[in-house]
Formats: C-alpha cells, sequence, structure tokens
C-alpha cells in the first residue's frame, strides 16, 4: 500500500513539475509578443522567479509527504 501512495505522490510530483514548465513557456512566448526591451527582461525575470518558487513548493511538499510514508528507524 505505501509502495503505491509513494508512486502517486511522485507520479503527481512529476506531473505538477511539468505543468509548471509548460505555464512558464506559455507566460514566457506570450511576454514575448506584447514587451519589447528591457521591459521583456524583467517580465521574464519574474516568470523565471515565480516558477522557480513553484516548482520548490511542489518539491517541499511532496518531500514531506514521503517523509511521513517512511519507516521508522527501528522497525524492520
Amino acid at each position: 500500500m505505501k509502495q503505491k501512495l509513494k508512486a502517486l505522490i511522485i507520479t503527481s510530483m512529476a506531473l505538477f513539475i511539468s505543468l509548471i514548465a509548460i505555464y512558464a513557456f506559455r507566460s514566457v512566448s506570450h511576454a514575448i509578443d506584447q514587451f519589447r526591451g528591457s521591459e521583456l527582461v524583467w517580465k521574464c525575470f519574474a516568470i523565471w522567479i515565480k516558477s522557480i518558487i513553484l516548482t520548490q513548493t511542489v518539491l517541499v511538499l511532496g518531500g514531506l509527504f514521503l517523509f511521513m510514508l517512511r519507516k521508522p528507524k527501528g522497525a524492520a
């Protein structure tokens, strides 16, 4: 049961990270159409920072769930 739950957590983490990457690429392509020059650089930088924060959030929450499912050291 725990193995299936761990696989589900890892799969959902990969799915969320993939969705974040797709969101970032779509946001950058939309920004390229609307902005020029230094404003484009700052907009892309903001998208990059937001993507990093979202990805780290997914990794921390997934790691927390996986940590809660681990076996205690004394258990066999």
